[in-house]
């Protein structure tokens, strides 16, 4: 039996060389930028919640879907923002 030659040729090193993208060195500012979105996106789904349990006197429930919302939301985002390509 013959025996495979497990080692890449000299063109699959090359072409693994091109494929790899340099990755993008990432700044603390973004992530704090980031934090600052989420902790927006949060508060004014709170106001909102807040705005509507007063417009329609249904005292704790308005508040309670627009923070699980936002908070659904800011997660998403933050996952969004991440993981996008640049």
């Amino acid at each position: 039996m013959e025996e495979k030659n497990l080692e890449p040729s000299d063109s699959d090193k090359d072409f693994q060389k091109d494929s790899k993208k340099p990755e993008k060195e990432v700044s603390p500012w973004e992530f704090a930028g980031l934090g600052m979105e989420f902790g927006l996106i949060v508060l004014g789904s709170v106001y909102l919640g807040n705005f509507l349990d007063g417009k329609f006197h249904s005292s704790p429930f308005g508040l309670l879907g627009a923070c699980l919302l936002g908070f659904s939301y800011g997660i998403y985002y933050i996952i969004y923002r991440t993981t996008l390509k640049k």
